[in-house]
């Protein structure tokens, strides 16, 4: 059990003033912005933006969008193929959910002028990607993620019921009588405001970023999940962090995905000798799930002594590349690479979270008035491994369900919201959780953090490297003080990688993304979803659990 103080800020700021909204959404990738757009159908929305606009996991996205498009393709296949890649973990109802509003949904966007890729036929040209068992990924080039993202901030900027706020860091959820009321948050001079709502939707994105070498933004460091966990909200699955099998590290040091396409398309994996390994590996080959091939990847790299290996599309034709991957052909001839002549170095690298905040179909939590969608929840769709390019799906699915639902059931808020005395926002100044807590955050933070992370909770974990990295990250200061915005970041961050390790550790099996050398099988005893929830015990919840009873209220 974790063990947390309430609040991530060590002593209570000096809040300049409340402002009051209906729907407060926290986080701007294709998840918030569905949701606000959705959600102004019916009430006023503040969007609280960390940075600027377009910096997102969802901009960030290549691969493309699945979708059961092709005439010998149907929803029951995507589902069949999505449940297969999650390991036994998925929700069905919530797979069925995503897979049958996929088709709608991409037509919807098209219409919107998201330029999806034509056949000559003028139809969706789809392409195929591992763990699908038919070509149903949509895309726009390798930058489907940024075309989407572009269109919902347009849409987004132009809606009048809607409030962009940038550069705002979100502290801590506030909750007066068991419900959220909204959160504590400072904009980028420091001026603290208590932003209060009906209803909020947290769409904060992923973990990535506690990795280092990451596909992710730089912010992608869970920081929604601790503050629902601060709250009492539970948070589950949290030991299933994807590694995507292909990331180049660029001479500045930074991550850059090479797309699943890539692979979809012909790419062939070879250690630096040239030599093909995945077949060795596995039947699929390089269509492996990711969970494979970055085990397949990692194994070639430690037999060859070397930290990469390669990703060989050569052989493909000049224009296809040309046609198919301009984003990342661009970005490597930045860097002197010409993928039509030159294999390409690529390791794995912290790729996605399966889990997070745990919420029902329609995105509400086991906290009324509190909602999430995309990554930065856990609704159920990817078990213990997320199948390629069902991401931005869910986030387009879940953030429009988590946004109608927010606002249909703001009237259940009214009341709290309108009687709330300030007082009861307000928290007593209390002992730091650690004698470092005051402390400024030492400069190379997330790299202690990261190495600590990739040895105890890498793609490959162990019993006593597990017990290593927790008894490293407690520590770590899980508080702040209210000035030091980076100590926040970092608070925030150890809290998340702390819930990581824990529940890999309670996990003694090994299921999708999560990986243990000491319990290399699945176990069917372990056919079930860690729950945590702060001030409880890990508890274990059957797959068949029943929705969380205040979903409809």
């Amino acid at each position: 059990m974790i063990h947390t103080p309430r609040y991530v800020l060590a002593s209570q700021p000096c809040v300049a003033r409340v402002e009051r909204t209906g729907v407060l959404v926290i986080g701007a990738g294709a998840a918030g912005l569905s949701a606000a757009l959705v959600a102004a159908e019916r009430a006023d929305v503040t969007v609280l933006v960390r940075g600027c606009l377009p910096e997102s996991n969802s901009a960030l996205a290549q691969g493309g969008i699945a979708a059961a498009l092709n005439d010998g393709d149907s929803p029951r296949a995507h589902i069949d193929d999505t449940l297969i890649a999650g390991a036994g973990l998925s929700d069905r109802g919530a797979v069925s959910a995503l897979a049958y509003d996929a088709p709608g949904l991409m037509r919807e966007l098209a219409t919107l002028g998201v330029p999806f890729e034509r056949d000559s036929d003028d139809r969706f040209a789809l392409g195929l990607e591992g763990g699908h068992s038919q070509r149903r990924i949509v895309h726009v080039g390798d930058a489907t993620g940024w075309a989407v993202t572009r269109e919902l901030i347009a849409q987004a900027q132009a809606h009048p019921r809607i409030r962009i706020r940038e550069g705002w860091q979100a502290a801590d959820l506030l909750d007066v009588g068991g419900r959220v009321v909204g959160a504590l948050a400072r904009d980028e001079s420091g001026v603290w405001l208590h932003f209060l709502a009906e209803t909020t939707i947290l769409a904060t994105g992923g973990v990535g970023a506690l990795y280092g070498l990451t596909s992710n933004q730089p912010v992608a460091l869970g920081e929604g999940i601790a503050m629902a966990y601060r709250a009492g909200v539970e948070v589950a699955d949290m030991e299933f962090v994807q590694f995507h099998p292909t990331v180049y590290r660029t001479h500045a040091g930074s991550g850059f995905l090479i797309s699943e396409a890539a692979r979809g398309e012909g790419g062939i994996l070879r250690t630096i000798d040239g030599e093909r390994f995945m077949p060795d590996y596995d039947p699929r080959a390089e269509l492996a799930p990711r969970d494979v091939v970055t085990r397949g990847i990692y194994a070639a790299m430690r037999r060859t002594g070397s930290d990469h290996v390669l990703l060989d599309l050569t052989h493909l034709p000049p224009d296809l590349l040309a046609h198919h991957f301009p984003t990342i052909s661009a970005r490597l001839r930045d860097d002197g690479i010409d993928i039509a002549t030159t294999p390409i170095p690529v390791a794995p690298a912290s790729h996605y979270l399966m889990g997070g905040v745990r919420t029902d179909l329609h995105g509400a939590t086991s906290m009324p008035g509190l909602y999430a969608a995309g990554e930065v929840s856990c609704t159920g769709v990817h078990g213990a491994n997320r199948l390629a390019s069902n991401s931005l799906l869910e986030c387009l699915v879940f953030g429009k369900r988590a946004g109608y639902a927010a606002a249909r059931h703001m009237h259940n808020a009214q009341c709290t919201i309108h009687n709330a005395d300030e007082s009861e926002l307000e928290f007593a100044q209390t002992a730091p959780e650690s004698p470092f807590c005051m402390l400024h955050v030492a400069l190379g933070w997330r790299t202690n953090l990261a190495k600590i992370m990739v040895a105890a909770a890498g793609p490959l974990r162990d019993g006593p490297s597990l017990r290593i990295g927790q008894a490293a990250l407690a520590m770590m200061p899980i508080q702040a003080d209210p000035e030091d915005s980076e100590a926040i970041t970092a608070a925030n961050a150890v809290l998340v990688a702390r819930l990581i390790v824990e529940s890999a550790l309670r996990r003694e099996e090994s299921r999708g993304g999560h990986f243990r050398s000491d319990f290399p099988q699945t176990r069917e005893d372990w056919h079930a979803h860690t729950v945590l929830r702060c001030g409880q015990a890990h508890q274990l919840v059957d797959t068949v659990a029943p929705v969380m009873a205040h979903a409809a209220d």
